[in-house]
């Protein structure tokens, strides 16, 4: 943990001068799949923004609700959005992926933003994330949302997720040329449109469950700079209701970058997972002094640093001392997506069904 929290990165400033006669056009890049409860507040935050010259693309991709009439009602209403209704999913391509894929072609904007349907943006952050991204010399920006959740034990397993997520990502060395540390965020990815078309795009993409992750990785495999930082207060996903919830959405791509699709890794990875997590309880009830002493060692220095990190991010402690428990959640929703994925020999994801072979060989986001 000490060697992650100090490379959390900082929130977007909140203001930065910026004419707005001379920001770039912007092309936001929308994907929806049976979104109906989620994509009319969401488009709602995108056409309030405070930004002179954006398009919105808007991909329906083979949605079975009210989707696809919420999105059209939006478009006869405002010229900024344009629709797009994906009816048929080619060979070889993920669903969002090749959602995406067609919304970069009806994309005629300077910069491109990739977002969620379920995502809140504040009304002047692409103002500030563009002149941000020029004035740093970034080609890449992706921005790490808050995740308003109902529950204390629900957002105390957001929290070791989010620690699990930044320490693999190696977040301090993002920003270094030399480094092949990468991020992508699916809430928001900002991209310069020429330093896209440079790269293999979404074609190379076209199997990758970490897709918004991929971005990152493919704009620093081809050179380009990609910066990262958050925007708690300026950008919100609607995540999960509950922790049921949760395990079921995280089963197509938790297990993914850490097992690359193996068949033998899909085993051994959540029995070594289980022992790093279980152990301190487990010692708890050895008989044997050392074990014992071990166990109330780090149950004492985590409830330590959940005070600290609570009263200086002026959060409720209790969700920090809860994260523990957050662990063993998260430890056991990845047991259950490896064994799914082993079940199934492959995936589902918006109702389709992916071979684990054919994941493996497309696979571009490997930790």
């Amino acid at each position: 943990m000490t060697r992650t929290l100090p490379f959390i990165p900082k929130q977007i400033p909140k203001q930065i001068k910026a004419e707005p006669g001379k920001l770039p056009k912007l092309s936001i890049i929308v994907t929806a799949k049976d979104e109906q409860e989620t994509i009319e507040s969401g488009l709602q935050s995108l056409i309030e923004q405070d930004y002179p010259e954006f398009e919105i693309i808007v991909i329906n991709d083979r949605s079975a609700d009210k989707t696809g009439e919420i999105i059209n009602h939006f478009a006869e209403q405002h010229q900024q959005i344009k629709t797009v209704h994906i009816d048929h999913l080619p060979e070889l391509w993920l669903g969002k992926v090749n959602a995406l894929n067609q919304g970069v072609a009806q994309a005629t904007g300077d910069w491109l933003l990739f977002t969620d349907a379920d995502v809140h943006h504040h009304k002047t952050l692409w103002q500030r994330a563009i002149a941000y991204s020029i004035e740093k010399n970034y080609d890449h920006l992706a921005l790490m949302p808050s995740v308003p959740l109902p529950g204390i034990l629900l957002q105390a397993t957001m929290k070791a997720f989010a620690f699990l997520f930044l320490s693999s990502a190696k977040v301090e060395q993002i920003e270094n040329p030399k480094s092949n540390a990468a991020i992508g965020i699916g809430a928001f990815n900002l991209v310069r449109h020429d330093a896209f078309k440079q790269t293999p795009g979404f074609e190379w993409l076209r199997m990758e469950v970490g897709d918004d992750y991929g971005i990152g990785i493919m704009l620093k495999q081809n050179g380009f700079r990609i910066g990262f930082a958050t925007a708690f207060y300026d950008l919100q996903v609607e995540w999960y209701k509950n922790i049921p919830d949760m395990i079921r959405g995280l089963d197509k791509n938790i297990m993914a970058p850490g097992t690359h699709f193996s068949r033998s890794k899909l085993i051994i990875s959540p029995i070594l997972f289980a022992a790093i997590l279980l152990a301190p309880f487990l010692s708890l009830v050895s008989i044997n002094p050392p074990y014992y002493l071990f166990g109330i060692s780090v149950f004492i220095t985590t409830s330590l640093v959940s005070t600290y990190i609570g009263k200086n991010k002026q959060e409720n402690i209790s969700i920090w001392l809860l994260s523990p428990l957050g662990f063993l959640i998260i430890g056991y929703t990845f047991t259950r997506a490896c064994l799914l994925c082993l079940l199934r020999d492959g995936i589902i994801w918006r109702g389709t069904y992916y071979p684990r072979a054919l994941l493996k060989k497309y696979q571009r986001v490997k930790l």
